[in-house]
């Protein structure tokens, strides 16, 4: 697919993508947080915050490097 000739529509996309990939690390790292604490170490909330926590820290990075493959203009 060729990129859009208009820069506001490809700087769009790229906002929506880099927010879904945060939405989405923020929940895997929630729910493998939830998942521990109820079924694997009973130790409610602490894997959950951790989870959240890594979550972030994910989403973060694949931000940044999103960011880092954007052409300089």
């Amino acid at each position: 697919m060729a990129p859009p000739q208009d820069p506001l529509y490809a700087g769009l996309g790229q906002a929506i993508r880099i927010a879904t990939d945060l939405l989405a690390a923020l929940i895997v790292g929630g729910a493998l947080g939830w998942v521990c604490d109820t079924y694997v170490f009973d130790s409610t909330p602490w894997s959950m915050i951790i989870g959240l926590l890594m979550g972030i820290v994910a989403g973060m990075r694949n931000a940044y490097r999103s960011i880092q493959r954007w052409p300089k203009t």
